[in-house]
């Protein structure tokens, strides 16, 4: 009786399987004999020993002990090409995030455990072996080292130190990943701490490069490193000591848009404002220069001024329930203490505030110019919307329906056509988009007469962390704030800005590029109401895989690198390490 055909072709494929299956049980025992014995005093019966298969099944797949032995660092060297080179390689645009990815795979577990490196160091100190390394990974050496160069190299141009060498600091970093190997040789796998290794590569590369690498992730395990869109632990979204020690560790620092510059147009002019760790008054004194305080009572810690804009009468900030009075050069007038001072920058005629370090006073100019240069007219006073939900999950929603493209390029469903990512520092995202004609086509076409030629430039989106995304259009800017009011809720605020003549162009068209636009729509705020209650109230999962975006994901791992906490699926010690 004949066979079928598909019943030969079915027996066929699982005769190579188990060829393959048993090959590579031969490979692994022979990296393990490696790892024990050395080259020289690895024998064919030590290997078969350790597999747990009779010796003469070995000349079924190799011709020699050597042949095997070739056969299992060509392994290693297509493995450390597939796992390292080509996804690293992948990402040299974003040469930190390169970087990043490069020192965790180099010390990743399944790369770097003692077994394997052992191997690698046994074929180099060998004499009689160092040809065969040469031979079958002299290549991946030098292909390893340009790659390294080239990031390095990258690097050094978009940070602009373009006095530094790049070829000592890739020789720097090679070298310190190649000393942290040779330690993991003489250990076993549960005495190598790869957090600590990990952290001494970070540390000179953020000493080379200040700022542009975030600090110390160092106490997250190898896993989380390797998997930087994992989702942030529910724990993390309903904690009140975790709140606080975010307010300190990420709100404190960062620059909050407060208004336009037009906003003070008068002494006495001002704008208070919530800024995540601080409230914050922005005003314009007798002599027109802008200063930001606390906005505090000295006695008890209520706002001195309540509404949100206005010009104080008689330019004085008073506290009438106890008597205080300030001018707007913060002294009080009585001769107490003046009003505690915050740090005011402006760029591109916006004003930021920040809390910055104790009665600083005016703080460093920031770089602003992704902003770019223009002459902002407000269209609105901003708009605040309270949302039942953590400002993290808020945040990560934000970036998902800002950048969802990220992870399916040309997607027939997005509204924009995504040109480019590209990371800027540790704690900014950059990227570019065009709006789509394959959604709301009537409204882009109305937003085309309005803009004419410019309707076609870019539309610039910056994520600046921990909470501000900002949209750079041709008609003018959204700045997205994402504030936190308690562990289960938090403060969406919108401001909006125009670049048109000041006329009903610049509304329209503002109206116009909120329809086009992907964000934080009235549906969106339920979903992540509900997203917030299905984690919290009933300990849900996220059981898919869902499509986060790189945005979203850099956010994650930013995040993850500033409060170490994170990379834990339960508050650490009760709350230790936590304010």
């Amino acid at each position: 009786m004949r066979k079928k055909k598909g019943t030969t072709r079915t027996a066929v494929r699982r005769a190579r399987a188990t060829h393959g299956r048993q090959r590579q049980r031969l490979i692994d025992a022979c990296i393990s004999a490696l790892h024990i014995h050395g080259p020289s005093q690895t024998t064919v019966e030590k290997v078969v020993a350790i597999a747990d298969m009779s010796p003469g099944i070995v000349r079924f797949y190799f011709d020699s002990k050597a042949a095997m032995l070739v056969a299992s660092l060509q392994y290693l060297s297509a493995e450390f090409e597939e796992r390292v080179l080509v996804p690293v390689g992948a990402m040299k645009s974003t040469p930190v995030a390169a970087l990043e990815r490069l020192v965790d795979l180099y010390l990743d577990p399944e790369i770097a455990s003692a077994r394997k490196v052992s191997v690698w160091y046994s074929f180099w100190g060998e004499a009689s072996s160092r040809q065969e390394y040469y031979d079958i990974c002299g290549t991946k050496d030098e292909r390893f080292a340009a790659l390294v160069r080239e990031l390095i190299e990258r690097l050094i141009e978009q940070s602009g130190q373009t006095q530094l060498d790049p070829d000592g600091i890739a020789l720097g970093l090679i070298g310190v990943l190649e000393m942290l190997w040779q330690g993991f040789a003489f250990l076993s796998e549960t005495a190598i701490d790869r957090a600590a290794a990990r952290h001494r590569c970070m540390a000179y590369l953020r000493s080379v490069f200040p700022g542009r690498f975030p600090p110390g992730r160092g106490v997250a395990d190898a896993a989380t490193a390797a998997a930087p869109t994992r989702s942030l632990p529910a724990w993390s979204y309903a904690n009140a000591a975790l709140l606080r020690t975010e307010r300190r560790d990420l709100f404190r620092d960062a620059w909050q848009l407060v208004a336009d510059v037009s906003r003070f147009g008068v002494p006495g002019a001002h704008v208070a404002a919530d800024l995540g760790a601080e409230r914050a008054l922005v005003v314009r004194d007798a002599q027109g220069t802008l200063r930001a305080y606390r906005n505090s009572c000295p006695v008890e810690p209520h706002a001195l001024v309540a509404n949100g804009r206005g010009v104080l009468a008689d330019e004085r900030i008073e506290c009438r329930l106890h008597g205080l009075a300030f001018r707007a050069d913060g002294q009080e007038i009585g001769g107490g203490p003046p009003l505690h001072a915050l740090e005011l920058s402006i760029g591109a005629g916006l004003v930021f505030v920040r809390a910055g370090s104790e009665g600083a006073g005016p703080g460093p100019a920031p770089a602003w110019a992704w902003l770019g240069e223009f002459d902002p007219i407000p269209i609105a006073p901003p708009a605040e919307t309270i949302v039942g939900a953590n400002w993290k999950l808020v945040v990560e929603h934000a970036l998902s329906l800002a950048m969802p493209e990220a992870l399916a390029p040309g997607d027939a469903e997005a509204w924009y056509d995504v040109e480019c990512t590209t990371p800027d520092a540790a704690d900014r995202i950059l990227w570019r988009a065009r709006p789509s004609a394959t959604r709301r086509r009537w409204s882009l076409d109305r937003y085309r007469s309005i803009l004419g030629d410019r309707a076609g430039d870019p539309w610039r989106r910056v994520f600046v962390a921990p909470n501000q995304l900002f949209e750079v259009r041709p008609d003018g800017l959204l700045c997205v704030q994402i504030l936190p009011i308690e562990p289960g809720s938090s403060r969406v605020r919108r401001l909006r800005f125009s670049t048109l003549a000041a006329d009903a162009r610049g509304s329209v068209a503002d109206r116009l590029a909120a329809r086009i636009a992907t964000g934080l729509r009235q549906d969106a705020l339920d979903a992540i109401e509900s997203a917030q209650r299905g984690r919290v109230e009933y300990g849900y999962g996220v059981d898919g895989t869902p499509r986060p975006g790189a945005a979203a994901a850099r956010f994650r791992e930013w995040l993850r690198g500033r409060i170490p906490a994170l990379a834990h699926d339960a508050p650490p010690g009760g709350g230790q390490g936590l304010v």
